[in-house]
């Protein structure tokens, strides 16, 4: 091969990653849209091929089987929830600010891949069934262990009034996932994304009036 064939070949086999990393993203979106709407079991790989647009082939050539598509598409969002979370509870702000934070973050992330509110949904009313549920809850559960320790902090300091940390996440977990289920349903009880944002941020901003201590006079 002489000098000026190897750049070329570079190129060409970099235009082949990134074509087959849209491919791949393209793939994981729509399985994943599928997803909201279906469980995995009425959901055939044609569906997920149609949707993004490419040939029920090229499925199995990224993702193997079936059962390797939805474990791919449950690493992609709980590599995107631990990030927006754990990036909240780093936040360099006030004990209140971060608690805030964490809420509006949490929220982003349930109304943006409300594959989660699924995922959660149906692992918590019949239990995990595969080590892809599974993982969901292991991470959930850590995630829900580290916004009690962001709240244990703003009572620490003395930002929020004395709760149970432990109670007032769980609480607060709970609810988010609730109200957000309300942008799956398909009844008169449905609530568009952008109302559930607005019914969590009405909510939150009553919760933390009563919860942020008041400053003293002088």
């Amino acid at each position: 091969m002489t000098d000026d064939a190897a750049p070329a070949v570079s190129e060409s086999a970099a235009r082949g990653s990134r074509r087959r990393e849209r491919t791949r993203g393209l793939v994981l979106d729509a399985a994943e849209e599928l997803l909201t709407r279906r469980s995995p079991e009425e959901i055939r790989i044609e569906d997920v091929a149609a949707r993004a647009g490419i040939s029920p082939a090229s499925v199995y050539v990224h993702f193997g089987t079936k059962d390797g598509l939805w474990a791919a598409v449950t690493d992609r969002v709980l590599a995107v929830a631990t990030e927006a979370l754990r990036t909240a509870y780093a936040a360099q702000t006030s004990p209140v600010e971060r608690f805030a934070g964490v809420g509006a973050a949490y929220l982003r992330l349930l109304l943006d891949h409300p594959v989660v509110v699924k995922y959660l949904t149906v692992s918590g009313e019949r239990g995990p069934r595969t080590a892809t549920e599974d993982e969901v809850v292991v991470r959930f559960s850590e995630l829900r262990a580290e916004f009690e320790q962001s709240i244990t902090e703003a009572v620490s300091s003395g930002a929020i009034r004395p709760v149970d940390p432990e109670l007032m996440s769980y609480f607060l977990f709970g609810a988010w996932n609730g109200v957000a289920a309300m942008a799956l349903r398909r009844d008169a009880l449905a609530l568009a994304p952008e109302r559930v944002e607005a019914a969590v941020i009405e909510a939150g901003l009553v919760l933390l009036d009563g919860l942020v201590r008041e400053t003293p006079a002088d």
